[in-house]
């Protein structure tokens, strides 16, 4: 018997129809080793990682384990990124030694019966670069995750975290949504003539760029023009042949960006729609940042589009087009396979691959050509000499066109000789306002983070999810706005964390990753030197007061000092800057009106005899404690009007691996969860999101 292990079940069936019956197909559904969920899980002496078995996955290591000791060879075929690596590495070293001798390493780049063969007649050695590369990143984000965090939490930023990558995106939509806010509107109006067939719009007068301000200036403006409609003449006239090429075929990014922008999709649901079409054999691999495809793959497509369209459709010679600097080149780029479907497509993976594949036929095909004309129109009055301009072109070949893209140029103007007079019916100015900037879509803010060299292709759909995820951003349609809690996040790691949100570090640092992939820059050095960095940046930012940074306008009814912004589990609130020999807080309502945490009941305490009790709100609803807090601790622990019952427990259907008993469901503020009976003393959990999963 033969073992193949893959990463993901949906692969199975399309490579079940490839391989024979000697072939034991089984998927590890993605990592099964990694950081520990509640420590560090890193030697700060080494940065050598304690990978631990995901606890949710001990039937797969089982299954994977028993069929390991019946196969002849074992051929590991997770997906031919870093990731996939490190997979394929961590399951290897699981494997007894007997059984690791056995191991070959598979890089399958399409699910198809020519891939899959060639992959196996020519197997290969876990690449330990590729996997320190993939190490390196997941101890970095570790890192800063682990040592930032619990610094932020210090500084009243409560349950808040910080990326490596999602701390530069956030920087980004933040800054961006700041933008907005403080942006304010101006008029300003523009000009235009009426001619015959067209119209021409106005340009300059006297010689400068035309900017018109108010309606008396655009009124005076028309009122001139109008009186001289009849000087028109042409100044300039030109006229060429223009040509738009083609773009590359898709690679990861580029794929996420057009799938936004023409189908609305985020980063995530492009993905996983593209995860679907490969694991059926029907696209490349779809984390890629390389253009080249196969030649074969191009000669053959290059003849179909010939034979359909015609040879003019075809460029006269194959394109190449070039790489990124940046770009690993591990597998070509996104192309259809050609395969027949094994099972009906979904409407969303069929508007995918009919994407895909005009997008790869386009980019071997001719160019689009189009006549172009422009003219320049002057009017002079007695005073000021206005010019105008326009411009119209038409399409006459529509070579990649025709396949891929599209074009509104369907207007052309008239031939006019220089000096003639033009006839012009009408002089008329339009009011405008000046838009403040739009918000970051995925496909923009991918586009971005991309140019910057922020991340990988591979990261941006989890980096932009993570934001939505955390509360960092939300998205509004299309779009995809900062939150007051992501601003709040933001302002403060760029006070603090300077070069952690600094493009231009974090594309260094991707860099540096990818100088350990090709082998050409040591684990332990790139990691030790980031970590000296983070390290004193952690210790000049608990120097830093939040004080500093979240200082409001606001002042505490209770002892005149300032109130600075805050964040709690629950949200956004501002908390006395005396704290804690002040305890005041407050909150915004819907209205915008101030809403107390805290109302004096007139009763003394009576444990110090000199402070007031009042009734606050804690995380169970309200409740009465001491006005001297927290140097008297007193609080009346039964519950009062308003609060909240302790939330009951109901049977999980889960068992606990540690004790093995049952589990029960609990409910917190963010939902429910399982957790062991024996909870506090065991602390294996479960999110309900997991579970679904």
């Amino acid at each position: 018997m033969k073992l193949v292990i893959i990463e993901s079940p949906n692969k199975i069936k399309k490579l079940r129809s490839i391989l024979s019956s000697e072939y034991t197909i089984l998927a590890s559904i993605g990592h099964v080793f990694d950081l520990p969920r509640k420590d560090l899980g890193v030697d700060l002496a080494t940065y050598d990682t304690e990978m631990v078995p995901d606890p949710g996955k001990k039937d797969i290591l089982a299954k994977i384990k028993s069929a390991a000791d019946e196969a002849e060879i074992i051929y590991l075929a997770s997906d031919g990124d870093r990731e996939g690596e490190k997979i394929s590495q961590d399951l290897c070293r699981f494997l007894t030694k007997k059984n690791q001798k056995k191991c070959h390493r598979l890089i399958i780049h399409a699910i198809t019966k020519e891939a899959v063969e060639k992959a196996i007649k020519n197997p290969t050695k876990i690449d330990d670069n590729l996997c320190d590369a993939q190490k390196g990143r997941r101890v970095t984000d570790r890192l800063v995750g682990y040592q930032i965090s619990p610094i932020m939490w210090a500084k009243g930023l409560k349950g808040t975290s910080a990326g490596r990558v999602q701390s530069v995106a956030l920087k980004y939509v933040a800054d961006l949504e700041k933008k907005i806010i403080a942006f304010q509107s101006d008029e300003y109006w523009s000009g235009a003539i009426k001619c015959d067939g067209f119209n021409a719009e106005l340009s300059a007068i006297d010689g400068k760029v035309v900017s018109i301000k108010t309606a008396v200036d655009a009124a005076k403006i028309r009122a001139d023009i109008q009186k001289y409609l009849g000087t028109a003449i042409v100044t300039d006239y030109s006229k060429k042949i223009r040509t738009r090429s083609p773009e590359p075929p898709f690679i990861t990014s580029t794929l996420q960006q057009v799938a936004s922008t023409n189908f609305g999709w985020n980063a995530k649901k492009s993905m996983d729609v593209a995860q679907s079409l490969f694991g059926g054999g029907l696209i490349t691999y779809l984390r890629t940042d390389s253009v080249r495809c196969e030649p074969d793959k191009i000669d053959a497509m290059r003849a179909k589009v010939s034979a359909k369209l015609g040879k003019n459709y075809v460029y006269h010679q194959v394109r190449v087009y070039a790489n990124k600097d940046s770009a690993q080149d591990a597998h070509e780029a996104i192309r259809p396979t050609y395969e027949p479907p094994l099972n009906p497509l979904s409407p969303d993976e069929s508007k995918l691959l009919d994407l895909v594949n005009r997008r790869f036929k386009a980019s071997q095909m001719s160019d689009a050509v189009f006549d172009q004309a422009a003219v320049k129109i002057e009017i002079k009055s007695a005073t000021h000499t206005y010019t105008f301009k326009a411009s119209g072109s038409i399409m006459t070949f529509d070579g990649f066109l025709s396949v891929y893209g599209e074009s509104k140029e369907n207007f052309t103007l008239p031939v006019m000789a220089v000096g003639s007079v033009v006839p012009v019916s009408a002089a008329s100015t339009s009011q405008h306002f000046t838009q403040p900037p739009g918000r970051y879509s995925d496909a923009m803010l991918i586009k971005t983070l991309e140019s910057e060299g922020v991340g990988r292709p591979s990261t941006y759909a989890s980096t932009i999810e993570t934001l939505i995820n955390r509360g960092y951003a939300e998205r509004d349609k299309k779009s995809i706005q900062a939150t007051d809690l992501g601003m709040m996040v933001s302002d403060y790691l760029s006070n603090s964390f300077p070069d952690l949100v600094s493009p231009d570090m974090t594309a260094k640092m991707e860099e540096s990753l990818d100088l350990i992939a090709a082998g050409k820059a040591n684990y332990f050095d790139v990691i030790s030197a980031f970590h000296t960095k983070l390290k004193t940046s952690i210790e000049s930012a608990k120097k830093i007061r939040p004080a500093d940074i979240f200082k409001t306008d606001r002042t505490c009814s209770e002892c005149g000092s300032a109130m600075i912004k805050k964040i709690s589990t629950y949200g956004i609130f501002f908390g006395c800057e005396m704290y804690p020999k002040c305890g005041h807080t407050v909150t915004l309502n819907l209205d915008g009106k101030e809403e107390s945490h805290t109302e004096e009941t007139g009763e003394a305490c009576p444990e110090c005899k000199d402070g007031v009790l009042k009734e606050r709100d804690g995380k169970w609803g309200k409740f009465k404690g001491c006005s001297n807090y927290p140097s008297c601790k007193y609080v009346i622990k039964e519950a009062l009007p308003g609060s909240k019952p302790k939330a009951p427990t109901t049977p999980s259907h889960l068992d606990c691996p540690n004790c093995k008993i049952k589990m029960v469901v609990r409910q917190s503020a963010r939902g429910p969860w399982h957790a062991c009976t024996n909870f506090p003393k065991c602390k294996y959990t479960y999110s309900e999101k997991k579970v679904t999963q």
